[in-house]
């Protein structure tokens, strides 16, 4: 009895015991329940449209995109290329511990290259990253605020496609022309991205996370280029479930980053700069 009352000098239960055991409880049993939903949903329903069961033709009628129109197809075939491109990049960051420019650019590069092609888009991204990187030096010394960097970035990048284009022209270069359908904010996050990780973590970093993220980006291409492998997630739309669920999965229980060990070291540089009065220089994640 005295050992029972050794923690409990008032005599009565501790409520922070039990209040803590239902806070626990509801959640994980709700985060249980919303996963299997997630991993195992979609597959009754694929298992569903399998020609000899009766729900074959319902679930065919109303949950499948197989009879869309060819240009209505390649459309819809980039919304469903994104979740597949995000969990490739999921995988590589948390599981294998790759370091990237998070985890936008990979997808976005993947999308663009899908448009470009693999060899003109790569060429055209190491171009401008280092018309950006060379800039950005005299960007900066005249203390532009964030908006305006940015801005100049953007304008730069736009300036680079038009050059393009008009190369395409003098020199007859019909592949050159490919570079309009480009996406440019992609241009800009991934010139940005390298910029910022070359004044702040070193040079071996902004190209290790710059390779890794290019990577990334072609794996993702030349897996979706596969054939068939579009014509699956227009039968099977509810995949991109599936692969929501295989992102939480990767997060929650995979969470390894089993080649983290190969990422360069962090070389992290202090700025002697000196903001003028009112003036910002960057915002939040800059």
């Amino acid at each position: 009895m005295k050992l029972a009352n050794k923690g409990n000098l008032s005599g009565k239960e501790n409520p922070a015991i039990h209040c803590g055991a239902n806070r626990l409880t509801p959640p994980s049993l709700w985060r249980g329940c919303l996963l299997g939903l997630l991993l195992f949903g979609p597959l009754l329903v694929m298992a569903g449209k399998w020609h000899p069961l009766p729900t074959s033709d319902f679930f065919m009628r109303f949950l499948s995109l197989a009879n869309l129109s060819k240009s209505m197809e390649s459309r819809v075939g980039y919304i469903l290329f994104v979740p597949f491109g995000a969990t490739v990049a999921v995988f590589f960051r948390l599981f294998l511990g790759i370091r990237l420019f998070g985890p936008f650019r990979s997808v976005l590069l993947a999308v663009a290259f899908q448009i470009t092609g693999i060899l003109p888009g790569l060429a055209f991204v190491a171009v401008v990253i280092t018309v950006v990187v060379a800039i950005r030096p005299f960007i900066k010394a005249i203390r532009l605020p964030y908006f305006a960097r940015v801005s100049v970035v953007l304008s730069t990048v736009a300036l680079i496609m038009l050059l393009a284009l008009l190369s395409s022209t003098w020199l007859n270069i019909g592949s050159l022309r490919q570079v309009a359908y480009f996406p440019i904010v992609v241009l800009c996050l991934m010139s940005e991205g390298f910029a910022k990780t070359l004044s702040g973590e070193g040079l071996r970093s902004a190209l290790w996370r710059g390779v890794m993220t290019v990577f990334v980006a072609v794996l993702i291409t030349l897996l979706y280029q596969i054939h068939g492998f579009r014509r699956l997630f227009l039968y099977f739309p509810e995949l991109l479930v599936l692969e929501i669920g295989c992102i939480i999965v990767i997060a929650e229980f995979l969470n390894l980053r089993l080649l983290n060990w190969l990422n360069p070291p962090v070389v992290e540089k202090r700025s002697s700069r000196r903001a003028k009065p009112g003036v910002q220089l960057s915002e939040p994640g800059d």
